[in-house]
C-alpha cells in the first residue's frame, strides 16, 4: 500500500515540472487558469492542517511524520503552487497582457448573427 502512495508522490512531482518549465521558458503564464492552482493551495493547506489537527487531538505528534506520503504530497503541492503563483502574479505579470492580446483574434466570433441565422435556414 505504501508503494502506491510513493508512486503517487513521484507522479505529483513529475506532473508539475513541465508546466513550471514551460512558464519559465515562455516567460508567460498565458493559456492556463490560475484558478486550479488557487484551489490546489487550499487543498494542500487543508491536507497538512488535517495532519497537525489529528496529531494535536491525539496528543501524538508521530501522526505528522507517520504518514510521509500525505505530508509529502501537501508540501510538494504547496511548493509548486508558490512557484506558479510567483510566475503568474509577480514574474510574468506584464507579459501575460501582451501575449493575451496576440490571441484576441481567436476570441472573435467567426460568424455574425445574420450569417448564423442564414446558415440555420438553409439546413
Amino acid at each position: 500500500v505504501y508503494a502506491v502512495g510513493y508512486v503517487k508522490l513521484l507522479i505529483t512531482v513529475v506532473k508539475y515540472i513541465p508546466q513550471a518549465w514551460t512558464n519559465h521558458r515562455r516567460k508567460s503564464t498565458v493559456g492556463w487558469s490560475i484558478d486550479q492552482i488557487l484551489m490546489d493551495v487550499v487543498g494542500g493547506t487543508l491536507s497538512i492542517a488535517q495532519l497537525f489537527i489529528d496529531s494535536s487531538l491525539q496528543n501524538d505528534w508521530s501522526g505528522v511524520t507517520g504518514n510521509p506520503v500525505k505530508l509529502g504530497l501537501g508540501n510538494v503541492s504547496l511548493f509548486f503552487d508558490v512557484i506558479f503563483l510567483l510566475q503568474h502574479y509577480v514574474l510574468y505579470r506584464g507579459a501575460n497582457k501582451v501575449k493575451e492580446e496576440q490571441y484576441d483574434s481567436e476570441r472573435e466570433i467567426l460568424l455574425s448573427r445574420d450569417e448564423d441565422e442564414e446558415m440555420i435556414r438553409h439546413r
